[in-house]
């Protein structure tokens, strides 16, 4: 149901912007709010590419050398949640 999955999609929204801490380098928060706004909370936008688009920003922010440490277990649960909706949507 879609009302469920956008606020799920609001959930990760929420926990993304977790990464917008002074202990993050300026480029990673950029990216990370870039995604949101442009994407995942861009209702504008099919719902796949939404979370695709979003899922693959996370990608190259988990792999960014610069990235705290202890940041990538929360990028890790923020890809998975958007892996698990992903694969709902694209079953309906």
């Amino acid at each position: 149901n879609m009302s469920d999955i956008e606020s799920r999609i609001e959930q990760i929204a929420s926990v993304l912007g977790q990464l917008d801490d002074s202990q993050v380098p300026r480029n990673i928060r950029s990216s990370a709010k870039e995604s949101i706004d442009k994407w995942l909370l861009n209702k504008d936008k099919e719902m796949d590419l939404r979370l695709g688009m979003t899922a693959s920003t996370l990608d190259d922010i988990f792999n960014d050398a610069n990235l705290p440490l202890h940041f990538g277990p929360l990028c890790l649960q923020i890809q998975t949640a958007l892996e698990t909706l992903l694969t709902e949507v694209r079953r309906n």
